[in-house]
């Protein structure tokens, strides 16, 4: 078993921060058709944040339905900064500003204009002021509590929000219906009883679904207070939602508890590998999914759990060779798969019990 985690070693330092390891994005899905390859390779652009080769991308592949789809909607929302979000349902002037000092973030982010470091004390420096102006108490040395003070001053304006980071960027979501009902989840450890909100009627849908045209976005996430879900991207009956959402959220739910400095890498491993230990008719898909969408990118927790999933399930099921195709996961009963992620996840909790489990942060990385 040594031999799938050979590449891990302990982190000295969090591979990425994580806003009181609060919030934690559900997987973005693509929303519009199958994809193609300007598709994937914009998706991917997108989710390691650097966006700046997409025009080239495009201009190189004129005749695929990815760039017919989305060369023009780029060069006005990234190039000339005239496709933005509609803040016009936002009342509150200062909840206005807010929002699009995050959306210039994102733009300027995205598009490399500056270092990301000297981009996002930008941004904090000037919630802070925004923030001390209406009455709070300065907070630019702790991103956690300025994050509390941006989503609490949004509440106090009459409006929901959740901010903090989404692993690359800093975030801003701000929603207007919020409906909270009890749910019990099973899980590989145990059934944990969580408050699920059912989310909806959205202003700002952050930063994934802004860069990506509503193809992708954030379908949910989980906090220490329970789970949130945005409705629309979810038949409730599926095994899509009961997996992608329910039980991967309820595993970082109980993870933020059983494990609270694991940093976002670990936890979305960890997500997906309880979706597949769980999964019945998206064992196939889902496995295609994260082969599609594995990355060793720094910063990208998502892309990078993708990795260590399929590296894993390689090593016990494939004889260590990656799959070259859908086709190759095919040819293995899905009780063999199911039984190898629920193998990966007891090693994880048991090397991550050998580090501490009250201090470890994690042992997915680069």
């Amino acid at each position: 078993m040594n031999k799938i985690f050979r590449s891990f070693r302990v982190l000295a330092t969090a591979l990425i921060a994580l806003t009181a390891c609060l919030a934690v994005s559900a997987p973005a899905r693509a929303q519009h058709g199958d994809t193609t390859p300007v598709l994937s390779a914009y998706l991917k652009m997108v989710f390691a944040g650097d966006t700046s080769a997409a025009a080239e991308l495009f201009a190189s592949e004129p005749e695929d339905r990815g760039s017919k789809m989305l060369a023009d909607r780029f060069e006005r929302r990234f190039v000339e900064r005239n496709d933005g979000l509609d803040l016009t349902r936002l009342e509150s002037p200062a909840v206005r500003e807010i929002t699009d000092l995050f959306e210039t973030y994102w733009l300027d982010a995205l598009m490399q204009e500056a270092p990301l470091d000297v981009l996002e004390a930008r941004l904090k420096g000037r919630l802070d002021d925004i923030l001390i102006e209406h009455g709070f108490a300065g907070a630019l040395e702790d991103e956690d509590a300025l994050f509390e003070n941006v989503k609490a001053f949004i509440r106090r304006e009459g409006y929901f929000a959740q901010s903090g980071r989404t692993p690359p960027l800093l975030d801003l979501m701000i929603w207007i219906s919020n409906d909270t009902v009890g749910e019990d989840v099973e899980l590989t450890d145990g059934t944990y009883q969580v408050e699920l909100n059912y989310i909806d009627d959205f202003v700002s849908y952050g930063w994934s679904n802004f860069a990506t045209f509503g193809m992708a976005s954030t379908a949910g996430w989980a906090k220490k207070d329970g789970l949130y879900c945005i409705c629309r991207y979810y038949d409730l009956d599926s095994e899509r939602f009961k997996l992608s959402f329910l039980k991967h959220e309820a595993r970082h739910y109980a993870d933020f508890e059983l494990y609270p400095e694991l940093q976002p890498a670990d936890l979305e491993y960890r997500g997906k590998l309880t979706e597949l230990a769980y999964s019945e008719e998206r064992t196939y898909p889902l496995l295609e999914q994260f082969a599609k969408a594995a990355n060793r990118v720094e910063n990208a927790p998502h892309p990078l759990a993708n990795w260590y999933v399929i590296e894993g399930l390689s090593e016990l099921l494939l004889d260590g060779n990656w799959p070259a195709d859908a086709s190759s996961w095919e040819s293995i009963p899905k009780e063999q798969i199911r039984q190898a992620a629920r193998r990966l996840l007891e090693y994880h909790d048991d090397k991550l019990a050998d580090l501490g489990p009250s201090t470890t942060k994690g042992i997915v990385n680069l």
